[in-house]
């Protein structure tokens, strides 16, 4: 985990130049009980998919980042993306 950390802290300021205006780093987690070393970002993409794919073609330009993500790369076992919807108005009403 510090090798993973210390590349990505030294690649994620261009990331983070590089984004579509709307989207935002909400969180970056990480495990200590159950799958260990095992990584979250969590960004918010206002204008959503489209934004979402802007920033992550944007990224890939970015120097800084493409190094990191290529040290990061030898650390990994896996690589996933998945998109979440957030839940919206009353949804939860019933559970509070």
């Amino acid at each position: 985990m510090p090798r993973f950390l210390a590349s990505y802290e030294k690649g994620l300021p261009s990331k983070l130049e590089n984004l579509h205006e709307s989207t935002s780093l909400c969180s970056v987690l990480y495990t200590e009980v159950g799958s260990l070393n095992e990584v979250l970002e969590i960004w918010r993409h206002g204008a959503g998919t489209h934004a979402m794919e802007a920033s992550r073609a944007a990224a890939r330009s970015a120097t800084e980042w493409r190094g990191a993500i290529s040290e990061i790369a030898e650390l990994a076992v896996n690589f996933q993306s998945t998109v979440h919807k957030p839940v919206l108005g009353g949804g939860l009403s019933k559970w509070s």
